[in-house]
């Protein structure tokens, strides 16, 4: 259709340009596409991206750049520049303009192309900063007389019924010329155009139709014109693929009559096919013969309903049918019952059937050989079949040619076992729990023979089994018998059942969450007996509690003894349930029987680790505890409170305040008793006697001076001496006891203290040493005694009135000043402290 003339002749002709290659991209910059081709006199698009995120200040489209090292700038075409928003006075003046749409898109178009616009084109960006890029690739432009381009997409193949798509299109047209593709077919199809006028993307139109046999090597042609644009079509030819059409067999008349022995000749032909081969296939009564691929004719001389059918690789198609009738006596006589058993009481029909040309003009009908009168049809019908009509059966048909007698055929009527009874054992409706019953089915009649029974309490089926009977055992009972046919049921029995009550774990009103002096329930849930419950025995902490008609106990006012476990029993005519489950009553109340306990006891030492524990009752969440110490609150709050290595100063009144969440108590005072250690009663007896060893001292150290003086050698005893030192001993008791391991008053009596004074021995032979002790004495020891007053009372806790007159002989303080001679050394007694005086 290349002469075809749509709304005149143009002399302009279309631009289209194709990407030849895949997008150039600058990395982090701008991407370009690598290849535009166009026509001569028409307009070209360079589509352009910047993907860099640097603001610039201004792009230029430059058209074959090189780049001048000397100048370190590229020269080239200016093609366009963003900031004059116009071109240089070149070549290019007047024909490119932006199309891009956003900031970052610089594509371009230039229009009424030449050969001199052959080129390779790029990108210059310039920063805000000074900042310039240039593209790293390039955009290679070629200007041809090469056409439009234009597209029509054909499919190969079509089938018959499929429907298709045909496309038409052109890669690209200049967005300021108008153009129109439009279809030339007689298929009548549905056309869709898409004229991309705003893109430089593919403009298309598409035909979309069902084709039919009829539309095989038609022709579609596809018309490309509009302003400024040279007429141009592309025109395929339809191959359509089908079936086989009008498949028919030759023959006067659709049905045929011969003589049994004769014989006929059908013929099949087809009037189109494509492709054209094909194959024939032949059938009767719906079954296959053959096939005949070269002569379509087959001979007939059997009776029957004769078609054939033609074929290729798309489908087939199939001919009408010719019935062939071939005359001759019945034959193949037979009854056909209902398909299934013969079950009593419903309609049953049985029917005989012949083949027989002429058809059978009538029947008759036998039963256990006797013909049954008034049945001439092919049908013998029971409105409703019994027992009775049980037999054998045969049927004769007759025609004008000769008749024929089926085989006999068995009519067997089954029905569901009949006469069902139940019989149970011992005899009656009522019995109690535990009673051994046997219940027995028994069936008088059935066809076929019971395969089943199945026993039925309360309509829902279970399991009978010789037992001892239970309460839940209870109800209405039947029994049914169940054979291939049906079922039946017996009479239904209705059993009864006393058996005692049952009970479970009491339950208790407020979600057992009761508090003191308010009201409470607990009920005993149980399930009734038969004969209904008369009373309930109620238990506390398993012992019997109380009996009442109803099935609670109730409180009026709740008492923290009342709390305890619960459990009941239900009792009627025939005896008691057993035991419920015990249910525990919470009685919640504010502490009670608060105390205070002490360890190791309520007097005690000074420097000793006491112990105070707080014990009270209380239900009502946690116990919170607070100690006081003479009315003041201490800083814990824990059942426990310990006073480590306690002082005199912390003996006192301490007590405990316990509270829940219902109330509070506090427990009685406790009074605790602290005494002074025997170090500490030594420290206060060596501070009042501290005065008078150093007066001892001195007195001492004149009577020596003295002696001296007089004595002859006292200046070689002084030169001996000279160096000679006095100490102070602190002795034990050899019987004293360890203070940390005896209470105050008996430390105070056990602990004895010594101060003495004792002159070293004199020149006249000892005749003063009756006054020294010689069971430990040292020769230069001097002893000082002092003796505790019996009448002082030191400490707070102890009575003079306490102290024995003969405890009052050992209240003694031991004071030693040794003298020891130049040059000796002197062996330190345990616990012995030293006061050195020199001279």
């Amino acid at each position: 259709m290349d002469n075809i003339q749509l709304r005149g002749t143009w002399t302009f002709m279309i631009l289209v340009f194709r990407f030849t290659s895949g997008v150039n991209t600058d990395v982090r910059n701008v991407e370009l596409a690598s290849r535009v081709t166009a026509r001569k006199g028409s307009c070209a698009v360079l589509p352009c991206k910047i993907l860099s995120s640097v603001t610039l200040s201004n792009y230029i489209w430059l058209y074959n750049p090189i780049y001048d090292k000397a100048s370190k700038e590229f020269n080239g075409t200016v093609v366009y520049e963003r900031v004059k928003n116009d071109q240089e006075n070149n070549s290019f003046k007047g024909r490119v303009r932006r199309i891009g749409k956003t900031q970052n898109n610089c594509t371009i178009m230039i229009t009424d192309l030449t050969a001199e616009d052959t080129g390779e084109y790029m990108l210059r960006m310039v920063g805000i900063s000074e900042w310039k890029w240039m593209s790293k690739s390039n955009l290679s432009l070629e200007v041809s007389d090469s056409g439009t381009g234009l597209q029509l997409e054909s499919v190969p193949i079509m089938t018959e019924k499929k429907e298709v798509t045909l496309t038409c299109s052109i890669e690209y047209y200049c967005t300021s010329y108008e153009i129109n593709l439009d279809w030339v077919q007689d298929v009548n199809g549905d056309v869709k155009t898409d004229i991309r006028k705003d893109t430089y993307e593919r403009s298309s139109t598409t035909l979309t139709f069902i084709p039919s046999w009829r539309d095989n090597n038609k022709s579609i042609s596809c018309v490309l014109w509009g302003e400024k644009v040279e007429n141009e079509n592309k025109t395929i030819q339809l191959d359509v693929r089908y079936a086989p059409k009008n498949v028919q067999i030759k023959a006067k008349s659709n049905i045929i009559k011969i003589i049994e022995g004769d014989n006929i000749t059908l013929e099949c032909s087809v009037e189109s096919s494509n492709p054209s081969n094909f194959n024939i296939k032949w059938y009767k009564n719906k079954r296959f013969l053959e096939v005949m691929k070269s002569k379509a004719t087959i001979p007939v001389s059997e009776a029957g309903s004769y078609y054939c059918e033609a074929g290729n690789i798309v489908g087939s198609s199939t001919s009408n049918t010719v019935r062939v009738s071939v005359l001759y006596p019945p034959k193949y006589v037979s009854i056909k019952t209902p398909p299934g058993n013969i079950i009593e009481g419903r309609p049953v029909t049985l029917s005989c059937s012949a083949d027989a040309v002429p058809p059978v003009s009538r029947y008759f009908w036998y039963k256990n050989g006797v013909m049954c009168i008034g049945y001439t049809g092919n049908r013998y019908s029971f409105s409703s079949v019994k027992e009775k009509d049980s037999g054998s059966y045969e049927c004769e048909a007759f025609n004008e040619r000769g008749s024929d007698r089926s085989p006999p055929v068995q009519v067997d009527v089954k029905y569901a076992p009949k006469n069902v009874k139940m019989i149970i054992t011992p005899k009656g409706k009522q019995f109690r729990e535990g009673t051994n019953v046997t219940f027995e089915c028994i069936v008088n009649s059935s066809n076929p023979e019971v395969r089943n029974i199945a026993w039925f309490k309360d309509d829902k089926k279970l399991f009978v089994e010789k037992k001892a009977i239970t309460e839940k055992d209870a109800g209405k009972y039947r029994c049914e018998a169940e054979n291939e046919i049906g079922k039946s049921s017996s009479n239904e029995v209705v059993v009864e059942v006393l058996f005692l009550p049952k009970v479970s774990k009491p339950t208790i009103s407020n979600d057992n969450k009761n508090k003191e002096d308010e009201e409470a329930t607990v009920k005993c849930t149980s399930i009734e007996g038969n004969p209904k419950i008369s009373s309930y025995d109620w238990f506390k902490d398993g012992k019997p509690y109380k009996t009442t008609e109803r099935d609670s106990l109730y409180f009026s006012k709740l008492s923290w003894t009342d709390a305890g476990y619960y459990s009941c029993k239900a009792r009627n005519t025939i005896g008691s349930s057993e035991e419920s489950l015990r249910q525990y009553l919470v009685v919640q109340y504010a502490p009670k029987n608060v105390t205070v306990q002490v360890s190791p006891g309520p007097s005690v030492t000074q420097n000793t680790n006491v112990q105070l524990n707080c014990t009270a009752k209380g239900n009502a969440g946690y116990l919170h505890y607070t100690w006081y110490y003479k009315d003041e609150p201490l800083q814990n709050s824990n059942k426990d409170h310990v006073i480590r290595n306690i002082q005199v100063s912390q003996a006192g009144e301490y007590y405990c305040y316990v509270r829940n969440d219902i109330g509070s108590n506090t427990s009685p005072v406790l009074h605790l008793h602290v005494s002074h250690s025997a170090l500490t009663k030594v420290m206060y007896t060596a501070a009042g006697i501290g005065p008078l060893i150093v007066l001892i001292i001195a007195v001492v150290i004149i009577l020596h001076f003295r002696v001296c003086f007089r004595l002859k050698n006292c200046r070689k005893t002084n030169n001996d001496q000279s160096d000679a030192s006095f100490f102070v001993l602190k002795k034990a008791h050899n019987e004293a006891s360890d203070p940390q391991q005896s209470s105050s008053e008996d430390s105070l009596n056990q602990h004895i203290n010594y101060a003495s004074l004792q002159f070293p021995a004199s020149s006249n032979g000892g005749q003063d040493q009756s006054r020294i002790k010689t069971n430990s004495s040292d020769p230069s020891d001097i002893y000082s005694v002092v003796r505790k007053p019996r009448s002082a009372a030191e400490y707070e806790n102890i009575q003079s009135s306490d102290v024995t007159q003969d405890e009052s002989l050992d209240e003694i303080h031991y004071s030693v000043i040794t003298n020891l001679s130049k040059g000796s050394v002197r062996e330190p007694q345990p616990e012995v402290e030293y006061a050195m005086l020199k001279h």
